[in-house]
């Protein structure tokens, strides 16, 4: 990885470098306090600086702002270069009178979460989160 301050190592035989620190989502979305677009994006690219190349995330992280953080973020970079795991089974659909009685406030996203752990709804789950 080039002058990166995190060491990595190989996952196995895959062929994948796996850097040995990760970057966890959930404070992008709305653990405790959310921070702002621009505090989130000098977060992550402060931790791609140091070498960090392991972004996790999930719908459920602030629903769906940390993956959409992480999302623009990483999306011009080439997708060989990080690893991006998310969790299934829990669906975001929208629906803003939901997300504003829940949260209470009009920066949260505008969808309601629905458990579906079938495998219909476990592909459903990735498939949004590629998104």
């Amino acid at each position: 990885m080039g002058g990166a301050l995190i060491e990595t190592r190989p996952v196995g035989t895959t062929g994948i470098e796996l850097s040995r620190i990760g970057f966890g989502g959930a404070p992008l979305g709305d653990l405790r306090r959310a921070p702002s677009d621009a505090a989130s994006r000098e977060l992550l690219q402060a931790a791609w600086d140091a070498g960090i190349r392991y972004f996790d995330t999930a719908p459920f992280y602030g629903s769906g702002l940390s993956e959409r953080r992480i999302g623009d973020f990483l999306r011009d970079r080439p997708r060989d270069a990080y690893v991006l795991p998310t969790k299934v089974g829990r669906l975001l659909v929208p629906d803003r009178a939901w997300a504003m009685q829940r949260h209470g406030d009009a920066r949260a996203l505008s969808f309601r979460p629905v458990f579906d752990f079938t495998h219909a709804g476990v592909m459903k789950s990735y498939e949004h989160s590629l998104q």
